[in-house]
């Protein structure tokens, strides 16, 4: 009787290495970045993981703060429905997919929408506490408004998320009008400020109260801050510290 043989060829090996690898990639590097991020506008390391891992359990989490009077169409899943013919065989039913119409409703993302506000008004005020110059809060509201134009030009309509902003255009364009309009003192702020304030306010505020941009909105759950946004909040707001 023959045993099988087993040869080990560096397989293992090769696994786990590119196993450890994409933990670094996508564990321990972006955590360390965006401890980075935190620690220019004044926090510990452990506060920024701290944060980190609350804005990402709270992107699971929406609010809902108002129920328009306003119908959308929801189609409904299709089903799959069996029955038994006169030879006891299975046979599948027709099942022609129907409508639902609901009341449009709207909803603020915790760890998209109301972390990121809660944290630029901390920042904010920390600048007075710190004796900052009035004048930083002019600069920043510019920086603001440029953000919040850009992401307004190229907000559209989605047909699954109900707004979809560019992932990673808020943050180069948060880092544009910071980098070279702010003083390099105000920039920290100023970046996390204008990038995620200013993502939210053109991204979603904006575009739902133009109706044209409004009425192509479909989805029965419009989410501030949520699937569509959610990243261009997250990138701009840790891109724009890091490169400020």
């Amino acid at each position: 009787m023959r045993y099988p043989q087993f040869q080990f060829t560096g397989g293992i090996f090769a696994a786990l290495l590119f196993m450890f690898v994409l933990l670094f990639l996508f564990v321990f590097l972006p955590v360390s970045i965006v401890a980075e991020a935190f620690s220019k506008l004044g926090l510990t390391p452990a506060q920024g993981v701290l944060i980190f891992i609350a804005i990402l359990i709270g992107r699971g989490v929406n609010v809902p703060v108002y129920t328009s009077k306003r119908l959308v169409v929801v189609p409904k899943p299709r089903s799959l429905q069996f029955t038994l013919d006169e030879y006891g065989r299975p046979v599948q039913l027709d099942d022609e997919p129907g409508n639902e119409v609901k009341k449009q409703a709207f909803l603020l993302n915790l760890g998209g929408c109301i972390m990121p506000i809660l944290l630029s008004l901390t920042f904010l005020i920390s600048l007075q506490f710190n004796g900052m110059d009035s004048s930083a809060y002019g600069w920043i509201a510019f920086a603001l408004v440029m953000v919040a134009g850009g992401c307004y030009a190229m907000a559209k309509a989605d047909p699954y998320t109900g707004l979809r902003v560019p992932m990673f255009m808020p943050g180069l364009m948060t880092f544009a009008s910071v980098y070279f309009f702010v003083p390099q003192e105000f920039r920290p702020v100023a970046a996390y400020v204008a990038g995620t304030i200013g993502t939210l306010i053109g991204g979603n505020l904006i575009p739902l109260l133009t109706p044209r941009i409004r009425n192509a909105v479909g989805v029965p759950n419009v989410v501030i801050g949520g699937a569509g946004t959610f990243g261009g909040v997250f990138v701009a707001g840790i891109l724009a510290v890091l490169l400020a």
